[in-house]
């Protein structure tokens, strides 16, 4: 009886190293897709929580500009205690950390990170009718507010009011 013996050429070793190789890549991009998805939730989370405490600005400063449109001293941008600043000249004002020092905070800020503030411009006074000696007409002020989240992202949002009443 001739017996041949079969010897193993390695084929075996070799196609397990192969799949083992596979599914170690597989794994890899898996863990690299897992943690992108976490970096990419951490970033939107961040944005998100820096609009929120900038809409917070918007707020308060609607809410100064609607409590003072009657007492036309805290909107006129002349006047000592007005909460109003002239219209800025320059279009990218905003990109500029130094004219947001003298920003105001708002209220509830010592609750709310991220140190959300506010700028509210008296842009122009549109008089109710052609006569330019009249007094009477709408005011339009521009809110500008400012807010950081808790990784560095910081949002800017802008608003416009408008109320009847005197020239400043």
């Amino acid at each position: 009886m001739n017996c041949y013996a079969y010897r193993q050429q390695g084929m075996a070793l070799i196609m397990s190293l192969i799949m083992v190789v596979i599914i170690s890549m597989i794994g890899i991009a898996i863990a690299q897709q897992v943690s992108s998805g976490r970096k990419n939730a951490a970033v939107h989370q961040d944005h998100s929580t820096s609009f929120l405490r900038s809409i917070s600005g918007i707020n308060e400063a609607e809410y100064q500009v609607k409590l003072n449109a009657l007492t036309t001293d805290k909107l006129d941008p002349d006047s000592a205690d007005s909460i109003v600043k002239t219209e800025f000249a320059d279009r990218d004002w905003w990109q500029t950390n130094s004219n947001w020092d003298d920003a105001a905070p708002v209220s509830d800020s010592q609750t709310l990170d991220g140190n959300p503030s506010y700028i509210i411009e008296h842009v122009y006074f549109e008089p109710d009718d052609l006569n330019v000696n009249t007094n009477s007409g709408r005011n339009i002020y521009r809110i500008t507010s400012k807010a950081e989240g808790q990784g560095g992202a910081v949002s800017y949002l802008q608003s416009h009011v408008a109320f009847k009443g005197t020239k400043p």
